[in-house]
C-alpha cells in the first residue's frame, strides 16, 4: 500500500504545494507534512500511468487514496500517546493520558485543515459516532483527481460530483 501515493507527495513537496509563505521565504509546515506521508501510506494506490484504480482494488471496489483511520491511528504509531515509565505509574496517569491524545487530536486536526485548505485532502465522510471521517488524497494534476475521487464515490456509494 501507498509507495506510488509516496511518490506522489514527494512530487507535490518538490513543486512548492506543501509550503507557505514565510515573510520573504517558503516555509514548511512539518505536521501536515507528516500527516499527508502516512495518509499517503496507509491508503491504496492509484494506477497513475492509466489513471485508474489497479486491477485488484477495481475487482475489490475499493476506494484508492482514501484515508479513515483518524487521528489516534496516526498518534499511535508516532508515538504522540506515550507516557514515561514514570507517568505511567503515576496517581495523574489517565489525566496526563487525555492530555496526550487531546494534543494529538488537535495537532493532526489543524494539520488536516491545512491540507483541506490548499486543496490537498479533501473530507467526503464525516466523522460520526464510532466512524471517523473518510479523507481523499489530492496527489495529482486535476484529470488525475477528479478520477480518484469518481472512483471513491462510486466505491462509497456517495453522489456523483461531475
Amino acid at each position: 500500500m501507498g509507495y506510488k501515493n509516496t511518490d506522489a507527495f514527494y512530487e507535490l513537496a518538490h513543486e512548492g504545494r506543501l509550503a507557505y509563505r514565510r515573510g520573504d521565504n517558503l516555509g514548511i509546515y512539518a505536521m501536515a507534512q507528516l500527516v499527508l506521508a502516512y495518509m499517503c501510506d496507509q491508503t491504496y494506490d492509484w494506477d497513475r500511468d492509466r489513471n485508474q484504480p489497479p486491477e485488484k482494488l477495481r475487482k475489490a471496489n475499493a476506494p484508492c487514496r482514501y484515508y479513515t483511520l483518524g487521528w489516534s491511528g496516526f498518534a499511535e504509531d508516532h508515538g504522540m500517546v506515550l507516557l514515561t515509565p514514570e507517568q505511567a505509574m503515576s496517581e495523574d496517569a489517565d489525566k496526563i493520558m487525555r492530555k496526550r491524545e487531546l494534543n494529538a487530536k488537535k495537532q493532526f486536526s489543524d494539520a488536516a485543515v491545512w491540507l483541506q485548505e490548499r486543496g490537498i485532502i479533501k473530507k467526503l465522510e464525516s466523522a460520526s459516532l464510532g466512524k471517523n471521517a473518510g479523507f481523499l488524497l489530492l496527489l495529482g494534476d486535476d484529470k488525475e483527481n477528479k478520477a480518484v475521487e469518481q472512483w471513491a464515490r462510486q466505491c462509497l456509494h456517495l453522489p456523483m460530483i461531475w
